[in-house]
């Protein structure tokens, strides 16, 4: 027998919907709402949670583009199996689940950033242009006030760009988005600034020299430094959870439960077959 679900929390955020989107996206990552699950009327939803059923409307279309819950007009609103209908935009969503570094994911990202930067850092030497190599020179080498963190993005950006793979710019734009609060502990590090700052170095010359090999290999040994030190800047907590920089914390906070109506158990899959 299923336990009974986790009960939604009260709502202190200012952007209410947002909060609510957040509590019903953890209770379906996490399974307490499989696929195939009823949620409760927006009524319902409403008088459990003390807002309008327009910012409830809010919260379930926002979940609906993120491919968590599919909104059928006449019959109610169902979970979906996410792994086959999210995308990028609930990639994001993946990183914090219940005011927590979501471990595995963090884990996955990296795994992710393995397979692709490396060659997309080869491709960059194979296919940059002088104007490509202009613009990676000026960032790497600029004597500004620019932060290392931005600095570092834009460089990746530039390699991305290089590549021709504009598919690749989207991505190396989206892993920067999903991780920007939690990589901050890692630049603030004098050991890490100096590796990235090398790696800037060595990158731009293996694609000055339009060095495939040198330019995957020199991507990947920073990748595998990044991910150790990053990893250690989230400190793991018990069931692969981890704490969150003060930034993600503020984001998460955790208040009293109120109990939810039983439809939102598994009990109510049978109610997507209602006419």
């Amino acid at each position: 027998m299923r336990a009974t679900p986790r009960a939604l929390r009260p709502l202190t955020k200012t952007r209410l919907h947002e909060e609510i989107m957040e509590q019903i996206k953890d209770r379906i990552i996490s399974g307490d709402l499989p696929p195939g699950a009823a949620l409760p009327p927006e009524r319902v939803l409403a008088e459990q949670l003390g807002v309008n059923r327009t910012t409830v409307r809010e919260a379930l279309h926002k979940l609906e583009s993120m491919g968590l819950i599919e909104i059928k007009h006449g019959s109610g609103v169902f979970v979906r199996n996410y792994l086959e209908s999210g995308g990028l935009e609930l990639a994001r969503h993946l990183l914090v689940l219940d005011g927590q570094a979501n471990m595995p994911v963090f884990m996955n990202l990296h795994q992710l950033r393995r397979l692709l930067l490396p060659e997309m850092s080869a491709d960059a030497a194979a296919h940059r242009s002088a104007r490509d190599l202009d613009e990676l020179q000026d960032t790497v080498f600029a004597h500004d006030d620019m932060p290392l963190a931005e600095r570092d993005w834009r460089v990746h950006n530039i390699i991305a760009r290089a590549s021709g793979n504009v598919l690749a710019v989207l991505l190396i734009n989206a892993f920067t988005q999903f991780t920007r609060d939690a990589i901050e502990p890692y630049f603030i590090d004098e050991a890490n600034r100096r590796r990235s700052m090398k790696f800037h170095r060595d990158i731009c010359a293996a694609i000055e020299k339009q060095d495939g090999s040198k330019a995957r290999r020199v991507m990947a040994e920073v990748l595998a430094f990044a991910e150790v030190q990053s990893l250690k800047a989230i400190e793991p907590q018990p069931k692969s959870k981890a704490k969150l920089t003060p930034k993600l914390k503020a984001k998460a906070k955790l208040t009293p439960k109120p109990k939810l109506p039983s439809k939102m158990t598994p009990k109510a899959k049978s109610t997507r077959r209602a006419t």
